[in-house]
């Protein structure tokens, strides 16, 4: 038997060794190999001093312990400056970026000077600031974008910004799908959501209800109802109102009735009449107006004025 062969079966024995439960002849043969042999000796010293193995095992775990806490106070840290990233950029996006909004549902004034395009105004809510205007550029066309944000010392609530556009002139101003201003006019709020809400079938009723919202119907008048008449031409749309009108204030409202007509019958291609049916306390009643009657007191033919925002201005101008 080689001399590697009866260390290995004395390193396989050491263990039962130390712990005294080898016989006494294999006793005699591990201590025999241990005295001449320097590498197996060495072996069973350490066996029988667990307490440096113990150390030792007690150093490594209190080396991994602290890269453990390294490793948790570095992600803490990455963590907070994540969060802190994040709150800069979240203030940033509230208060320098701020959130889009409607530019006519402010009080807003738009003109157009030597191509210089000046818009100007005040928020309406006290509790919002200005946080920036923009303005893009096409084919002589101008359109401007309002950013607000939650009151703050460098966000004010009124504006006046001034862009001077590369085409020349400058036909159109607009904000939010609506045209704010063209052709050298400034355009109201309603004519420019007649104008957007404008529509080729008096049959499509959804398509009707933005018409009656740009004139403001249910403000003016109270709830009501629709019906339309489709089945021949001309053909027509019966506003029915649920509030009774007075004796007293028939006459007046019958004044509303027929300048609304008019813009009604203008912003609905095929419409050829608005009939408008309601209680005065003495049973029902109805008032109709023609596109015929529509075009001679607009003076002109009531379908031409649909054709532009300023023509649709135009009519606002000269029927209310």
């Amino acid at each position: 038997m080689s001399n590697r062969l009866e260390c290995e079966i004395v390193r396989d024995l050491l263990p039962s060794y130390v712990d005294g439960q080898t016989s006494g002849v294999t006793n005699t043969a591990v201590e025999e190999h241990i005295s001449g042999c320097r590498d197996c000796a060495e072996a069973l010293r350490r066996m029988r001093e667990p307490g440096e193995v113990v150390l030792s095992q007690k150093k490594e775990i209190d080396y991994l312990k602290k890269v453990g806490k390294s490793k948790r106070r570095a992600a803490w840290i990455a963590a907070a400056a994540t969060l802190f990233i994040g709150l800069i950029a979240a203030g940033l996006l509230v208060f320098v970026h701020g959130t889009a909004e409607d530019l006519n549902a402010h009080a807003v004034t738009v003109r157009v000077e030597d191509n210089t395009v000046y818009v100007e105004g005040d928020l309406v809510s006290s509790s919002e600031g200005v946080a920036r205007v923009t303005f893009a550029e096409k084919d002589g066309a101008v359109d401007v974008k309002l950013f607000t944000a939650p009151v703050a010392p460098f966000n004010r609530g009124s504006f006046c910004e001034a862009y001077t556009a590369k085409s020349n002139p400058v036909q159109t101003v607009t904000s939010g799908g609506l045209v704010l201003w063209e052709n050298g006019e400034a355009i109201s709020d309603i004519a420019g959501r007649l104008y957007a809400a404008k529509n080729p079938y008096v049959g499509d009723m959804s398509a009707n209800q933005k018409v009656a919202n740009a004139i403001g119907i249910n403000e003016r008048y109270g709830t009501y109802k629709n019906e339309l008449k489709t089945s021949e031409e001309p053909y027509g749309w019966v506003v029915i109102l649920d509030d009774p009108i007075s004796p007293s204030q028939e006459a007046k409202a019958r004044q509303k009735m027929c300048s609304d007509a008019c813009l009604m019958i203008a912003a609905v291609d095929n419409l050829g009449s608005v009939t408008w049916r309601y209680e005065n306390g003495s049973g029902q009643q109805e008032y109709t107006v023609t596109k015929n009657e529509a075009s001679e007191i607009a003076g002109a033919d009531i379908k031409s004025f649909a054709k532009s925002a300023s023509g649709m201005q135009k009519l606002v101008e000269g029927v209310r």
